[in-house]
């Protein structure tokens, strides 16, 4: 695939306004967008010194390239000159060779998928590979922010904030103190909620997305960890503040209640098992475009499959791939993760750099079979307070209480 007269006439319209260059600079980021040969030569020219970008120059420096001679390319260039009938077409001819490009790689792709399919490698890998090849072909938004509009995006906000002092400007965690600090979970951010095993980190996360929900925000969960229908049962129980080891016909009333608020919730669960990062980043997407989704819960970080040499790099991509969803579809994600003895994020100091708040779940005091005081502590928090929390952890119910 290829667009020859958009490639000749965007170098033409480089050769008539210097402002042209910067502007295809940033769709163009390399010289293989365009097929055409010849205007890769210009193109190269054109970069390496775009003040000096004009017809007498560039047909000087292509004296130097070998196989071209002088008058094939005084024709090529008023060729081009002539394919830029007007500048404000630029656009639209940039977005012709982007998509010529993008076919090409798309191609490519699949030939190395295909190569890869038939010398029947690890399928695992395969997958991974195609996932990763895949993902990185989808172009940039090359679309910037208008100052005026985010400054009325801006005080938007601010008049928000000024008018409704005790209203949260996120989403509740349903902890007075907790959200008095953050000011709430925010779209395009990304939480890491950490702690030691039995802390309650799948409990304050499910309990944070099921609020949520029954106040009619679509929720995503993806469990690596539990089988979605004990996620369930923990929702029931623990909206209904029933004990789910020692269930007992006194709850059944209760309960039903719990089932019937969650049953209409927009709570959608994944099983997220052998998941890698791409394919949760896909599913997100597609729960994003159906369904609406604002929070989305990762249960646990460290469960997912990554891309890298190493556990460090796998972890850290995984990280990224978290952090790039929030802020592409706008949604607030929830990533659980374990800590290591000595209190830190385990297996990469790239989940604490990706994250906009990390939240770490202690005991405080002596470990207790059902009421265990917790200390939460907020580590980071780009858009509230750092500080510590005192809750109470109803093991029983599986829930989180100030």
């Amino acid at each position: 695939p290829s667009a020859l007269e958009s490639e000749q006439a965007i170098i033409g319209c480089c050769l008539y306004e210097q402002s042209c260059i910067a502007d295809a600079q940033i769709v163009l980021r390399n010289v293989d967008y365009f097929f055409d040969v010849r205007c890769r030569m210009v193109w190269e020219i054109i970069v390496a010194s775009p003040v000096e970008a004009n017809l007498a120059t560039i047909q000087g420096k292509i004296k130097n390239k070998s196989g071209w001679m002088p008058e094939d390319s005084i024709a090529f260039l008023n060729a081009c000159q002539d394919a830029a009938h007007s500048t404000a077409h630029l656009p639209v001819w940039l977005t012709d060779v982007e998509d010529a490009y993008t076919l090409r790689r798309l191609i490519a792709a699949c030939d190395s998928i295909n190569a890869s399919a038939y010398a029947k490698n690890a399928v695992a890998g395969i997958l991974d590979a195609a996932e990763r090849e895949i993902l990185a072909i989808r172009p940039t938004n090359h679309a910037g922010s208008d100052i005026n509009s985010l400054v009325n995006e801006a005080i938007t906000e601010i008049e928000y904030k000024v008018n409704n002092p005790g209203n949260l400007s996120g989403y509740t965690t349903g902890l007075n103190d907790l959200d008095r600090l953050t000011d709430g979970v925010h779209a395009g951010e990304m939480v890491v909620i950490a702690g030691f095993t039995s802390t309650g980190k799948t409990a304050l996360g499910v309990n944070i997305a099921t609020l949520n929900a029954i106040a009619g925000v679509p929720v995503a969960i993806f469990t690596a960890e539990m089988l979605p229908v004990k996620i369930v049962v923990r929702q029931i129980c623990s909206t209904a503040r029933a004990n789910v080891k020692r269930l007992t016909e006194g709850d059944i009333a209760g309960m039903t209640v719990a089932a019937g608020k969650i049953s209409h919730a927009p709570i959608y669960i994944e099983n997220a098992n052998g998941m890698t990062i791409g394919q949760v980043q896909a599913m997100a997407r597609r729960l994003h475009q159906k369904r609406g989704i604002k929070i989305i819960l990762i249960d646990y970080i460290q469960l997912l499959i990554g891309t890298g040499d190493n556990r460090e790099q796998q972890i850290s991509s995984i990280s990224k791939g978290l952090k790039a969803i929030a802020i592409e579809l706008k949604c607030c994600v929830l990533a659980l993760s374990q800590l290591t003895d000595d209190g830190k994020l385990r297996e990469s100091r790239a989940i604490g750099h990706d994250a906009d708040s990390v939240w770490k779940l202690e005991n405080n005091g002596e470990w207790q079979p059902q009421t265990q005081p917790i200390k939460l502590v907020v580590e980071k928090c780009r858009d509230g307070e750092t500080g510590k929390v005192e809750l109470i952890f109803q093991k029983q119910f599986t829930r989180f209480e100030n």
